[in-house]
């Protein structure tokens, strides 16, 4: 037998060669994703020189002036609440065009996507083409945006002003370093923010609520979306939120882009784009029937002034702008007012949070209620873990679940990603079967959760296709666009309506300014009340409750459970007593404690949608076990 000689060459050609297949594979695989993603066809990009708007891009300042003359000849304010998102939009882009005088903006979002650039592009306009005071102010923290872009927008003049709130070093684009430092050197001022929303036009009309500026508001995302609500409120008298406004625009804390590092100097040196062409701010031309909504004066009557409802008393609640430097700041202004409001309920006190963390405060508030009026319900709507946009928050609220419902009694639902009556929340349809921009080829066939069996057949819209299945994916991306739940509300006794920025955790309550409007009437209560109920509904969210009680194993679980949870800051064990629950088809809805409630409601699990190992799923029990040092940041 011939025995062939060992030669370290032999190896080295070896590993060579395998080498070169892992690389030569992975290139296949890259290619064949790009060829993928190349071949699926993008919305047209947009290609329009012009600089000024088009005659038929008009407000409907008629119908606004006689709804002001109604209001104050009266003497009483009106109200409507805006619970869809792309007709939020609409209405935004009317009220910009149909302002006289004044636009004033708070923020604490504001990304320069196409929502974003469309606002943009409709506030030039109103400034540079009818000489409207533009005065915009945006919190600094997650806002990336292009100094070159915020450059243009400081040289328009001054009647154009934009302020941030809070900036790190001061500069709009600091580098890692110095955010890194500035972190260090003074967490304090890094953690607070300006977390309030605002849109105000002659200091008369008033829009307030939870939504930011970006595409994921107003239903314009093959993805997430936002279900959020604001209200539109139309004041006999705006001094006092007019002088909020002003209050911010003023503080220590707002600082001029003009006075930004990085911006002064691009205006000195005069090194950037003075081009206001229409393309500049418009990358896909998506949103020719929504500006012609917004100019269309029929479309607004019945979509708006019409539906606005008379209302007895108007109660505007804000913490001031030392917040950020009291911070952190028990019983802060809005919480304090929300709070006083509750321990007054007699009926029931009905909420609605995408972050529900309840500090010891709010707890000791919840408890009070309860030993006063036992029969007092309380009712949280919030988000399931496969909706959120925050599964750190959500894993503070999964451990301190049994405290809810146990000791506090309160009754929780947790909204579904794919609730059934999507199609009556947002644009859904046009979702499913829009082109997608070029960006979002990077999620194709990206689906973050499981989706139910159990949902209606839906159309693709616009005759361009149909669904057949129950796969409800974008036609040309198989991406799933989907609902998470971002709406901060509050309704009393169907008598007290709150809507504004304020979430229901440790941030909002001690750290961030928060803005929201109390709205004394009956019958606005309770619009506010059935658009809630109606997102909790069984076909929209899940129902949070205990589990189904086992002999021996149930006692064992809580006395592990119990000793688990007494800890301070960690919570090892793993196995709640609570789960998710869905109603059987054809069930009738019972509470728990009824005989049937178990036979006509399903347990599917603490995390319905996600599989064990996903991600979300993972981090939110390891964040549960590990974490909770991190509450009062939440």
């Amino acid at each position: 037998m011939k025995i062939t000689p060992f030669h370290f060459s032999t190896v080295v050609s070896f590993f060579a060669v395998n080498k070169l297949s892992h690389y030569l594979v992975v290139l296949l695989v890259f290619t064949f994703i790009s060829c993928r993603s190349n071949s699926i066809p993008t919305f047209e990009s947009f290609n329009d020189s012009s600089v000024t708007t088009i005659p038929e891009e008009v407000g409907t300042l008629r119908i606004w002036q006689e709804l002001l003359e109604d209001v104050t000849s009266a003497n009483q304010p009106r109200a409507l609440l805006l619970d869809h998102g792309e007709e939020s939009l609409t209405l935004r882009i009317n009220l910009i065009r149909s302002a006289q005088k004044s636009i004033s903006i708070q923020t604490f979002s504001w990304e320069f996507d196409e929502v974003g650039k469309l606002i943009l592009w409709e506030l030039i306009q109103a400034n540079q083409q009818r000489g409207i005071q533009v005065k915009l102010l945006i919190d600094h923290m997650f806002n990336e945006h292009q100094p070159e872009v915020i450059a243009l927008l400081s040289s328009l003049g001054p009647s154009f002003e934009i302020k941030y709130f809070n900036p790190s070093a001061k500069k709009l684009s600091p580098s890692f370093i110095e955010k890194f430092s500035d972190l260090t050197i003074d967490f304090h001022d890094h953690n607070v923010r300006l977390h309030n929303k605002l849109l105000l036009i002659d200091n008369y009309i008033a829009l307030t609520g939870g939504r930011n500026i970006n595409n994921h508001y107003f239903d314009q995302v093959i993805g997430m979306n936002y279900k959020d609500r604001d209200v539109l409120l139309v004041l006999p008298n705006g001094t006092e939120i007019t002088n909020c406004f002003y209050s911010y625009w003023n503080s220590n804390n707002s600082i001029s882009t003009r006075e930004l590092i990085d911006i002064k100097k691009l205006l000195v040196e005069n090194n950037f784009s003075k081009s206001l062409q229409k393309k500049r701010f418009f990358e896909y031309d998506i949103f020719k029937q929504i500006s012609a909504q917004a100019s269309n004066i029929k479309y607004i009557q019945e979509h708006f002034t019409d539906l606005l409802c008379e209302v007895e008393r108007v109660e505007w609640i804000y913490d001031l702008p030392d917040k950020v430097d009291r911070a952190p700041v028990s019983n802060s202004a809005v919480t304090k007012r929300l709070l006083a409001l509750m321990k007054h309920a007699e009926s029931d006190v009905v909420i609605q949070s995408p972050y529900v963390v309840l500090s010891s405060d709010i707890q000791k508030a919840f408890a009070e209620l309860k030993q006063k009026r036992n029969d007092v319900s309380v009712v949280i709507s919030t988000n399931s873990l496969a909706a959120t946009d925050n599964w750190i928050t959500y894993a503070a609220n999964y451990k301190e679940k049994r405290v809810y419902l146990e000791e506090l009694n309160l009754e929780m639902w947790e909204f579904k990603p794919i609730p059934t009556d999507i199609t009556n929340m947002m644009s859904y349809e046009k979702l499913l079967s829009r082109l997608p921009f070029r960006r979002e080829l990077s999620q194709q066939g990206v689906v973050h959760f499981k989706i139910s069996k159990s949902l209606p057949v839906t159309g693709a819209g616009d005759g361009i296709s149909q669904i057949k299945s129950r796969g409800r994916k974008n036609i040309h991306l198989n991406a799933v666009p989907y609902l998470s739940l971002h709406a901060k509300s509050l309704v009393i006794d169907e008598q007290i309506a709150f809507v504004g920025s304020y979430n229901l955790d440790p941030r909002s309550e001690i750290y961030n300014t928060e803005l929201g409007v109390i709205i004394h009437d009956e019958k606005f209560s309770s619009k506010l009340k059935h658009s809630i109920k109606n997102d909790i509904q069984p076909q929209n969210s899940y129902l949070i409750e205990i589990k189904k009680e086992r002999p021996l194993l149930s006692k064992i679980n809580m006395i592990l459970y119990r000793i688990s949870e007494a800890f301070p800051f960690i919570d090892l064990w793993p196995i709640r007593a609570h789960s998710s629950f869905e109603l059987k088809a054809g069930k009738e809805q019972v509470p728990a404690g009824n005989v049937d409630f178990f036979h006509n409601w399903k347990d599917v699990g603490n995390f319905p949608g996600l599989p064990f190992f996903t991600k979300k799923q993972m981090s939110a029990r390891m964040f549960k076990a590990t974490g909770m040092i991190f509450k009062p940041l939440l």
